[in-house]
């Protein structure tokens, strides 16, 4: 067992993963999470990046290997002796197209990315009687590509297993708000209760970064975003096994095998912190269903849940070690595709802890660009 204590603040899926790896290796954690607002629990829960048109070769970089790493986590969760059925199944994503060049495009992608990511398993075009069929409820207008390794993740029963397979390993959970104090080059963790130093320390608070940050007199270039979604439920839908749906535009459509499927997420820019239910947003998600899938609006709503996400200005994920600081890392940023990238990156960190070395180049991710010292 290792002498370094390690303590991590945020239990979202990039906190939850570190602990869960760095308990494994017999590390003393400490995981500090206030459960409010956390993006993971309501994410779509939809792992299907290698076709995004998005030309940031780092952050393709942590989603791609994100996809990937997922059947190792899966896995060594499985050989832990934890429940693993629901957690993330592989049953393909359907990428409705309006256009021919569109299909051929995902195809094209496809065949260059398959050696480097062999969990796409391959893709088959649809017409749109195929696309129905693999999909029952669906009624698209369009053609597809079908993602034969893309997969659903729920996100909530994931972090759920994460943390009590960390705690089964001897770590500790305190569910309890923190604020940071500065020590020259060193932070501790502060509860209203107790104070902790540690070894070593991550950060791993979304889109709440800021609040732990500038008291200690830093400048962090991190924003909330709202995400909302809602899901109807149906006896008859338990036991399916229909892909998920990544339609046109910013909301999916994600069938679980528990009968409930699930229509999100939206993405408010303007709301701050807040965690109300907007019930006008909520219209849109059924009105958006509704296209896609006729009389799903007369489904009552099964669920609502609420989360923020953590945008950096640019969009580019905010990971390393904070500037000024010893032994103290971040990860924020992760936007709407933390569910894809979150576990790796928790997972990395954790080897560079107990090895000294990650996959996770300094020039490709340079946190001093969201990261500073106020200026006197």
């Amino acid at each position: 067992m290792s002498h370094l204590s390690i303590g991590i603040v945020g239990g979202g899926i990039v906190g939850s993963t570190a602990a869960y790896y760095l308990a494994r290796q017999g590390y003393k954690v400490t995981l500090f999470d206030e459960e409010t607002g956390q993006a993971t629990k309501a994410a779509a829960g939809i792992i299907c990046p290698w076709f995004t048109l998005r030309r940031n070769k780092p952050w393709y970089f942590l989603v791609s290997n994100g996809a990937e790493f997922y059947h190792q986590l899966i896995q060594d969760l499985k050989e832990d002796g934890h429940e693993t059925n629901g957690l993330y199944q592989a049953i393909g994503t359907l990428l409705p197209r309006k256009n021919q060049p569109s299909l051929e495009r995902d195809a094209q992608r496809a065949q260059e990315r398959l050696e480097q990511s062999p969990a796409i398993v391959g893709v088959e075009t649809l017409t749109t009687q195929q696309v129905n069929e693999r999909f029952p409820l669906l009624n698209s207008p369009y053609p597809a590509s079908f993602v034969k390794g893309g997969a659903r993740v729920d996100g909530e029963a994931l972090i759920a297993t994460l943390k009590e397979a960390f705690q089964q390993l001897g770590g500790t959970y305190i569910n309890q708000r923190v604020h940071l104090k500065r020590h020259e080059e060193t932070v501790s963790v502060h509860t209203d209760e107790s104070s902790y130093t540690f070894d070593r320390l991550l950060l791993a608070s979304g889109a709440w970064l800021p609040n732990l940050l500038e008291p200690l007199g830093f400048e962090v270039a991190i924003r909330p975003q709202k995400g909302q979604l809602y899901s109807a439920f149906n006896e008859e839908w338990v036991g399916n096994n229909w892909p998920v749906v990544m339609a046109p535009g910013k909301f999916d459509i994600i069938p679980n095998e528990n009968g409930e499927i699930v229509i999100g997420a939206t993405h408010e820019d303007d709301r701050d912190y807040s965690l109300d239910v907007e019930m006008e947003r909520i219209n849109d998600l059924v009105n958006f269903a509704e296209e896609w899938i006729p009389g799903f609006s007369e489904y009552p709503i099964h669920r609502i849940k609420v989360g923020i996400r953590a945008y950096t200005p640019d969009s580019g994920v905010l990971v390393g070690e904070v500037p000024t600081l010893s032994n103290v890392w971040a990860v924020s940023g992760l936007g709407s595709s933390g569910l894809t990238s979150g576990p790796f990156i928790g997972h990395q960190w954790s080897q560079l802890i107990h090895t000294g070395q990650w996959q996770i180049t300094k020039e490709d991710f340079p946190i001093e660009t969201y990261i500073s010292p106020k200026a006197d």
